[in-house]
């Protein structure tokens, strides 16, 4: 599986780690700080899905493979746009799937879905949702807007799907490019609801919509995209630069984000990454060495490990520790001034809290 094999290649980098410098002087700071996640008592730790005996599910290998692969994420479901669809919704979704011979290569349980769990409602994109165990309830409800408002508060409408045990199921729906007309609650045993709505994002056509609310739980998109790579930066072309983003935390905190890209005196691949509250000075920096991420067959991915310390900034006191990151730095124009970084693979994102989110970056000016 090539999400563990990049875990475990990650792990294998830090072994070879070599730092790479930082001369540039550390600014004082009276920022702020990312909040610190809670340590782990174990409670939390994830634990492979339990299956009943009884359960009339067929779990073939791609099945199992994607349920290990949210159980490392720790995410409650998982996530992925199949293709276009035409009404009526019926058997004709085989023929979309066949459409995707790498979905058809690494996930062929979704062909075998059957009738009884395909939910249809007006629209023409077609998801897979695959809950992380089976002992989580699905329920999916229609939505739409208000009429003669600018509010985008959704109306809730008929439950069109519900089922007490977490089976995949194939889903149609979202006539429109800018509103999502579904609603689906994933519940744990526990009583915790994820909310999603799935649609594709009109900046990159990604998948959007299954991370956005508040439950503290995460959703795994799933999707194979199709991989061209003149549309990700190689190295070089990100080299010489300061990429700069925002990172919206809350209604009142704006973290500024910076990455520069640069060789060190032994011609190894490096990064510089650090952030800060905007309008003041650097509360973390980090530095360390850039590795391209490879497929099974040997070819590059379009993504980077960024394999960091902490060197410096506010709330540097001499004692480092490290943060490994997985980022694909997508192409946003054709003049190459502006790049999506979206976090992929097993590593943590740039922030507690965005894994899986795409960030807009551009270059710094004067």
């Amino acid at each position: 599986m090539k999400k563990i094999l990049s875990m475990l290649m990650a792990f294998a980098m830090i072994l070879s780690f070599a730092a790479c410098g930082n001369d540039e002087p550390q600014k004082e700071n009276n920022g702020g700080n990312i909040p610190e996640p809670p340590e782990n008592s174990g409670e939390n730790e994830p634990e492979n899905p339990v299956f009943p005996e009884d359960e009339p599910v067929t779990l073939d290998q791609s099945y199992a493979d994607l349920i290990e692969n949210l159980s490392w994420a720790e995410a409650v479901c998982g996530v992925a746009y199949v293709g276009f669809v035409e009404d009526p919704f019926s058997e004709d979704y085989l023929a979309v799937i066949e459409q995707q011979p790498e979905l058809m290569e690494w996930y062929p349980f979704v062909a075998e879905i059957p009738e009884e769990r395909f939910v249809g409602t007006d629209g023409y994109e077609l998801y897979c949702i695959v809950p992380a165990s089976l002992d989580y309830s699905v329920k999916v409800e229609e939505t739409s807007l208000p009429e003669n408002t600018e509010a985008w508060e959704p109306i809730i409408g008929e439950v069109i799907y519900e089922s007490a045990t977490g089976e995949p199921i194939l889903l149609k729906c979202n006539e429109s490019d800018i509103f999502t007309n579904v609603l689906v609650t994933i519940t744990t045993p526990e009583g915790i609801e994820k909310k999603i709505s799935p649609y594709l994002s009109l900046m990159d056509g990604s998948l959007a919509g299954i991370n956005e609310d508040e439950s503290g739980l995460t959703a795994l998109d799933f999707t194979r995209y199709e991989i061209n790579l003149d549309d990700f930066y190689t190295f070089d072309e990100m080299v010489g630069v300061d990429w700069t983003a925002y990172h919206y935390y809350d209604d009142e905190t704006t973290y500024i984000m910076n990455l520069s890209f640069f060789y060190n005196e032994y011609d190894q691949q490096c990064v510089e990454f650090w952030y800060g509250l905007e309008n003041s000075d650097i509360d973390e920096i980090f530095t360390g060495t850039v590795y391209e991420n490879y497929d099974d067959e040997g070819n590059w991915d379009g993504g980077y490990t960024l394999d960091m310390s902490l060197t410096g900034g506010l709330f540097f006191n001499g004692e480092s520790y490290g943060h490994i990151c997985s980022y694909k730095f997508q192409k946003a124009d054709e003049e190459g001034d502006e790049v999506f970084a979206t976090h992929y693979g097993m590593e943590s994102p740039f922030f507690m809290g965005t894994e899986y989110q795409t960030f807009y970056f551009f270059q710094a000016k004067g």
